[in-house]
C-alpha cells in the first residue's frame, strides 16, 4: 500500500492542499477558500475532500507539514496573549526607547505601534549580570518572590523573561521560570536566554515579548487542530513550517513558536529552491503572486537567501528566517483612484471574503482578478467546480465604477490596472536584486500562485529577464514547498570577542555545545540523514551590523584565519571594500541541523489526456489591441510539446500568459521552460 504525506498551506485568500504519493511523486492538489476566523476549519474541509477524492486511507498519511500564518496574524492584528514582562531593574522601558528611530522620517505624526506587554505590565528584577557574565547585583529571595507577585497579580496569559546579559548567564531566568510555575503551573513563560540568546537588549527583549505573545494563540490552535486530526487517526503526524523553511514538531516548537512567523512563503520559495536544482535552472527568483500579496525571494547556487531581522507588524523579530520581500499585489488586490487622480492597485485586498467582485461573493470593488476577467486571460470555465459564483457582469460592474472617475470603459481600466500591476512589480524584483548587488536579467523568473505565472513574462520583460520557469501546479506550490521539506532547527550562542582573542578550540567548543541541543531534537534521525551547518557572525570592530560567514568547508570547521579571510571577502562583495588591517570582532556562532526526508524521484509526473482540444480567445492587450490566444489546458501537454505565445495554459488551479515571442517545451514533470527570442 502507497504512503502518502500532505503539505498545507493557508493564505490570505486560498487555502492549498497537496497529497504527494512517496513512491510515485504523483501529486493530488486542493484548493478552498480560507476560512475566517478560524483557518482550521479551512485545513480540515480541504483536507477531507482530498481523501475523499483519492480514496486514501488516513493510515496510509505518514506526516502533515502544514505552513501557518497564526503568528504572523496574531502579531499583525494583535490578537494575542495578555503578557506581562520581567526585565533587570532600570531596564523597564526598553521596548518604548527601542532604537530612538522614528517609524517614518518624513512624518512627525507617525507613532510607534503599542508595546504588546504594555507598561502596567512591566515590571524589575533588582538585579544586575555584566558584560562578561558576572555577577554584580545578586538578586534576594525576597526580591525574586516580589516581582513574581506583582507579575502574577497583573493576571498575565503569558510571561516575557529578559534580563540583562542572560544570554552569557541565564541562571536569574531560569530562577524565575521555577518560581512562576510553581504559582502557575499552567502559565506561558518565555525567556530571552531560550527564544534568542544573543546580545542587543531591545531586539531579543522584543522577539521574546513577541513569542510570550503568539505562544498561546498558536498552542491552542494546534490543540484544537490535532483534536480535530485526532478524530481522523492523523494527530500524531502534524508538523509546522517554520520561517527558515524548515519543518519542525508541534513540542519541539512549543518553546519557540515566534520561529513559525512568516512560514507562510517558505514553502513556495523552498519548492522554487529545489526545482532550481533538479532542473540546473541557474540562479533563480522565485515569484509567489497569491490572493492578497505577492513574495519575492533570491535563491542562489540553489539556496534561498536568509537573514535574522524582521519587522512584524512594526516590532523588531529576530529569527533565522528566509529573506522574502513582500509586496502588496496580489489576485485580490483591490483597484482604486487615488486623490491625485491616479490608477493604483493595492496593497488593501478583497481577501477570500467577500473576494473579487467576480466571485459572486458580494464584493462591490474591482480587483486584479476582476481586470484579468475583463481582457480575457481569465475565462469563465476556469472557475467551474470550484464553489465560486462566477459573476462576470459583477467584476464589469466594478470596474465601471472606478473607471468612471478616470474617463475610462471598464476593459480600459482592467488593462492599465494590469499595467501598473507589472509595472510595480518589476520595480520590487529590480529593488531587492540591485541592493544586493545582482542584475536581476541575470536569474531565471519562477512564477508560481494563483496569478503568478499571469505576470510573469510581462514582468520579465521589463526586467530583460529572459528565461522564465512555469512550474506544474503553481496554484498550490506553496503547500508542495511545505511537502517536500526537511525537519530543521536553529540554535545561536553569542562570542563577542575580538579575533585576536579568539583561540580555536574557543569555536569549536561552542560549537560542540550547540550541536549537542540539535542532536538531542533529531535523536530519532539517523546519523546519515543528518546534516549540520555551521557559520558565524562576524563585523569590523566598531560596526553595528554583523555578516555571517560559513565556518566550514567540505564538513570539517574552518581555522579562524581562514574564516577572517572569507569575511574580508564577503564584506568586499557586500559594500563595495574591506581592510584586512581593521580589527575583526566574533558576535554569534550558529548552527542549523538538518534532518533530511525522503523524496520521491518524479515529483509532479506529469498526467497527460489524449486529444484536449486547443480553442482561441480574444485578450486586450496593454495598448489597447486585441490579439488572439490559444487556450491550452495543461493537462493535454505531454513531455516534449513545445508551447509557442500568444497562448493561455490553464490547469485547475493556475492560469499562465505566454505572450508573442515566448516559445517553451514541457519536460517529463508537466513543467515549462519558457525563452524569449532574441
Amino acid at each position: 500500500m502507497a504512503s502518502y504525506r500532505i503539505g498545507i498551506d493557508v493564505g490570505g485568500t486560498f487555502t492549498d492542499l497537496v497529497l504527494l504519493n512517496e513512491e510515485s511523486g504523483e501529486v493530488h492538489h486542493t484548493k478552498v477558500l480560507t476560512s475566517y476566523p478560524n483557518p482550521a476549519e479551512g485545513v480540515l474541509r480541504t483536507l477531507d475532500r482530498a481523501l475523499e477524492e483519492t480514496g486514501v486511507a488516513s493510515e496510509n498519511v505518514n506526516i502533515i507539514l502544514h505552513g501557518t500564518t497564526i503568528a504572523t496574524n496574531s502579531l499583525l492584528q494583535r490578537r494575542g496573549a495578555r503578557t506581562a514582562l520581567i526585565t533587570t531593574e532600570g531596564f523597564r522601558d526598553v521596548l518604548e526607547i527601542g532604537r530612538q528611530i522614528r517609524p517614518s522620517l518624513f512624518d512627525w505624526r507617525a507613532e510607534k505601534p503599542p508595546s504588546l506587554a504594555p507598561r502596567r505590565r512591566r515590571f524589575e528584577l533588582h538585579e544586575r549580570v555584566i558584560a562578561d557574565g558576572s555577577v554584580m547585583v545578586e538578586p534576594s529571595d525576597e526580591d525574586f518572590e516580589k516581582v513574581v507577585e506583582k507579575t502574577l497579580a497583573s493576571k498575565p496569559e503569558a510571561v516575557a523573561v529578559s534580563l540583562l546579559f542572560s544570554f552569557l548567564n541565564p541562571a536569574y531566568e531560569e530562577r524565575l521560570l521555577e518560581e512562576l510555575l510553581k504559582r502557575q503551573p499552567d502559565l506561558s513563560v518565555s525567556l530571552s536566554s531560550r527564544v534568542l540568546p544573543e546580545y542587543r537588549e531591545f531586539e531579543r527583549t522584543s522577539t521574546t515579548v513577541a513569542n510570550a505573545f503568539t505562544t498561546p494563540v498558536l498552542t491552542n490552535y494546534s490543540a484544537k487542530l490535532e483534536g480535530a486530526l485526532g478524530e481522523r487517526g492523523l494527530a500524531a503526524q502534524l508538523r509546522l513550517l517554520q520561517s527558515n523553511g524548515g519543518i519542525g514538531t508541534v513540542d519541539a516548537l512549543s518553546e519557540r513558536c515566534i520561529s513559525t512567523a512568516l512560514s507562510g512563503p517558505a514553502g513556495g520559495v523552498t519548492a522554487a529552491a529545489y526545482l532550481s536544482v533538479r532542473h540546473g535552472l541557474g540562479d533563480c527568483i522565485s515569484f509567489d503572486m497569491g490572493g492578497t500579496s505577492s513574495d519575492i525571494c533570491l535563491i542562489r547556487d540553489g539556496k534561498p537567501e536568509w537573514t535574522v531581522d524582521a519587522m512584524i507588524g512594526g516590532f523588531p523579530v529576530r529569527i533565522p528566517m528566509i529573506d522574502v520581500h513582500t509586496v502588496g499585489a496580489g489576485g485580490g488586490s483591490v483597484i482604486w483612484v487615488d486623490s491625485g487622480g491616479g490608477l493604483r492597485v493595492g496593497p488593501r485586498s478583497a481577501g477570500s471574503n467577500p473576494g473579487p467582485a467576480c466571485y459572486g461573493f458580494g464584493g462591490e470593488e474591482p480587483t486584479t482578478t476582476d481586470a484579468h476577467m475583463e481582457v480575457g486571460s481569465l475565462q469563465t470555465d476556469f472557475f467551474e467546480g470550484k464553489d465560486i459564483p462566477f459573476r462576470p457582469e459583477a467584476g464589469t460592474e466594478a470596474l465601471r465604477k472606478v473607471g468612471s472617475e478616470v474617463g475610462m470603459e471598464p476593459a480600459e481600466t482592467a488593462a492599465a490596472a494590469l499595467q501598473v500591476v507589472n509595472h510595480s512589480l518589476a520595480k520590487e524584483i529590480r529593488a531587492v536584486c540591485l541592493t544586493r548587488g545582482f542584475d536581476a536579467s541575470d536569474f531565471t523568473l519562477i512564477p508560481f500562485g494563483g496569478a503568478g505565472q499571469l505576470h510573469a513574462c510581462a514582468v520579465a520583460e521589463e526586467l530583460t529577464v529572459t528565461q522564465v520557469h512555469l512550474p506544474n501546479a503553481a496554484g498550490v506550490l506553496s503547500a508542495l514547498g511545505a511537502s517536500l521539506a526537511d525537519y530543521r532547527y536553529d540554535f545561536s550562542r553569542a562570542l563577542i570577542r575580538r579575533s585576536a582573542d579568539v583561540k580555536q578550540d574557543d569555536i569549536s567548543s561552542g560549537f560542540g555545545q550547540l550541536e549537542t541541543l540539535g542532536q538531542e531534537r533529531l535523536a530519532d534521525f539517523p546519523a546519515r540523514d543528518v546534516r549540520i551547518e555551521r557559520s558565524v557572525d562576524l563585523r569590523y570592530v566598531g560596526q553595528s551590523f554583523e555578516i555571517n560567514v560559513n565556518a566550514t568547508r567540505n564538513g570539517d570547521l574552518l581555522p579562524v584565519a581562514e574564516i577572517l579571510d572569507d569575511f574580508h571577502r564577503m564584506h568586499e562583495f557586500t559594500y563595495g571594500f574591506c581592510d584586512v588591517d581593521e580589527p575583526v570582532e566574533f558576535v554569534n556562532l550558529r548552527i542549523s541541523v538538518f534532518g533530511l526526508t525522503s523524496k520521491p524521484e518524479g515529483i509532479l509526473k506529469s498526467t497527460a489526456s489524449d486529444g484536449e482540444e486547443v480553442r482561441e480567445v480574444s485578450v486586450l492587450s496593454s495598448n489597447g489591441e486585441k490579439s488572439a490566444y490559444r487556450l491550452i489546458n495543461r493537462a493535454g501537454l505531454s513531455a516534449g510539446d513545445k508551447v509557442e505565445g500568444s497562448s493561455i495554459i490553464y490547469d485547475a488551479f493556475a492560469t499562465a500568459l505566454v505572450p508573442a515571442g515566448w516559445t517553451g517545451v514541457t519536460d517529463e514533470s508537466g513543467h515549462i521552460l519558457l525563452k524569449i527570442a532574441n
